[in-house]
């Protein structure tokens, strides 16, 4: 679908640029952007390997089973006791650090893992509340440091990347908390419907 909405986007920009006469600044448009996009690949590059080079660190270690430890109260009352075991206790966890750090690349396939450990044994057809719960909550993280946002400010240039912090966690209190609490109320109508 996305392909799709890509390439209907591409012709039609491509048709007005021809229509309008604008096909000489599309082109020098198209060459500038492909040359931002390396660069900016390149200097997230960079980070991304800094991050999740830490995570292996931290999981060959030991640190993300004691995260894990640690977590585990929260965890059970976001997802349920029923929905942790030790493997997806380790996997929510580093997800959850991964997220925390603003890491989104990285806590993806943390992430697909926790999902599995949800859904085994799942014969229903439909998602369990814990799964839902997850997608949402690694739809809209808390990001204690957004490194991939730092990483894009300090790239173009920002006199102080990092002044838009607060803001996010402002934010992200606020959202995590409303998906929650949404997350809570709609499994708990949708549950006394059937």
């Amino acid at each position: 679908m996305l392909a799709k909405t890509f390439s209907v986007m591409m012709i039609v920009s491509f048709l007005s640029a021809l229509m309008t006469g604008n096909a000489h600044r599309m082109s020098g448009e198209f060459a500038t952007s492909l040359s931002d996009g390396v660069t900016l690949c390149l200097s997230l590059l960079g980070m991304m390997c800094f991050w999740s080079g830490l995570m292996n660190v931290l999981r060959n270690s030991g640190v993300l089973e004691k995260l894990s430890s640690f977590l585990k109260p929260l965890m059970k009352l976001i997802y349920g006791k029923h929905a942790l075991d030790e493997k997806n206790a380790e996997n929510l966890s580093a997800s959850f650090a991964a997220n925390f750090l603003g890491l989104g690349n990285a806590a993806l396939p943390l992430g697909i893992n926790a999902v599995r450990d949800f859904e085994k044994n799942n014969k229903s057809g439909k998602a369990r509340d814990s799964t839902i719960m997850f997608a949402v909550l690694n739809t809209v993280p808390f990001q204690l440091l957004p490194s991939t946002l730092i990483a894009m400010r300090a790239g173009y240039g920002s006199e102080n990347p990092f002044d838009v912090v607060p803001y996010i966690w402002i934010c992200s209190v606020i959202i995590c908390t409303f998906a929650v609490v949404v997350c809570k109320v709609m499994a708990r109508l949708w549950r006394d419907k059937e």
